[in-house]
């Protein structure tokens, strides 16, 4: 989120995510993800405000951790603007990140 903006710029309401900044490093950040990570980050759905996959308004809801060296984080999705949660599988994780091999794992649908 280190490129998502928040509040907005003159005649924009405040407070709103904007993911330009983000989208515009897109190309160079995608690059350098696992494919599955990869897919998803591309995925235009997820950064329109107003469609069923956007990622603006989920909430984290629970973090588990397998074998010390996998996460597993699950996001809640509001039941107004989304249709299921979001799930994500990171492997590989050392310290506070995850290394090269790390994995972004859409829910079932979007398989």
């Amino acid at each position: 989120m280190r490129y998502v903006e928040l509040g907005g710029g003159e005649g924009e309401e405040s407070g709103l995510a904007d993911p330009r900044s983000c989208l515009e490093r897109l190309p160079a950040l995608a690059a350098e993800l696992p494919p599955s990570a990869r897919a998803f980050a591309i995925g235009s759905g997820h950064y329109d405000p107003g469609g069923r996959r956007c990622v603006r308004d989920l909430l984290p809801s629970r973090v588990r951790h397998h074998g010390g060296v996998d996460v597993e984080i699950r996001f809640r999705h509001n039941r107004f603007a989304h249709d299921e949660d979001l799930l994500v599988r990171c492997t590989g994780v050392s310290g506070s990140g995850p290394t090269s091999s790390a994995a972004a794992t859409p829910p079932p649908s979007a398989r």
